[in-house]
């Protein structure tokens, strides 16, 4: 269970506000008493806390909040005229991207910066306390470099189930569909310091379902990025799947076969 609390000795206006944010996200208002961990005696396996920086998620002595970290170096490989693996996957006359699964908001980030002021970005994320910290960093994040902080305001963030937005989608809603689901066996667990991110993530799957119902709301392709032995990938249903020798991750290509007039 997620609670919502403010940081020690908040101003009274931060405590209101995340009391009034918790009534909004359908979570629990704990008001702060001493430690994180005497507040989670009662079973509270994390806390979305408040304060002046917006809202941080804090679970077993880790915090996560929003921040572009590793999606830092995949931009400045951009904006320096490199590659970046999954941009280099999208089609050609790919304008619109829908990413399923926002979770830190680094993949969307770079989809944005990647297609600059013309294309469009939107992001769902199912998990309450993830969407909360993801639309605050995309309305007040501001990065060094203008064209990242420009590319953070295009994206849309929507909190929604992926399997609902995709259901009710018409048909060739979006240029690409992409998925980057939460991997029940981590990368690096140790080293990466996720816990608190991974406290309030969904750990949803994918299935064939989900894929038919991503294809036909996707134009030109879907993408899928996973481990690269994931049972997903042996489907039969990607046209690609690019695996690289010493990468942790893959990423399936299903491409959109032009139907015939």
């Amino acid at each position: 269970m997620i609670a919502v609390t403010a940081v020690h000795k908040a101003p009274p206006e931060i405590a209101a506000r995340a009391k009034e944010r918790a009534a909004f996200l359908g979570l629990p208002y704990r008001e702060r008493r001493g430690t994180f961990e005497e507040m989670a005696a009662d079973g509270t396996e994390a806390f979305l806390v408040y304060g002046k920086r917006g809202p941080a998620l804090w679970a077993d002595g880790h915090e996560h909040a929003f921040h572009t970290g590793t999606a830092r170096l995949r931009l400045l490989a951009l904006a320096r005229g490199g590659e970046d693996r999954l941009c280099a996957l999208l089609p050609e006359g790919t304008k619109t991207v829908l990413d399923c699964t926002f979770g830190e908001g680094k993949d969307a980030l770079v989809l944005s910066y990647h297609l600059g002021e013309a294309g469009r970005v939107t992001a769902l994320e199912k998990s309450a306390a993830l969407w909360e910290i993801g639309q605050d960093g995309l309305a007040h994040f501001t990065d060094g470099d203008p064209d990242v902080t420009a590319a953070l305001r295009r994206i849309r963030l929507l909190r929604a189930d992926f399997r609902e937005v995709l259901r009710r989608a018409p048909r060739d809603a979006y240029d690409v569909i992409y998925f980057d689901t939460m991997f029940r066996r981590p990368v690096k667990r140790e080293t990466n310091n996720r816990e608190a991110f991974r406290s309030g993530a969904c750990y949803d799957t994918l299935d064939e379902a989900v894929l038919a119902e991503a294809l036909r709301a996707a134009r030109l392709a879907v993408i899928v990025k996973e481990r690269p032995f994931a049972a997903i990938f042996r489907s039969g249903l990607f046209t690609d799947v690019h695996r690289r020798r010493g990468q942790t991750t893959a990423y399936g290509v299903i491409r959109k076969r032009k139907e015939r007039p």
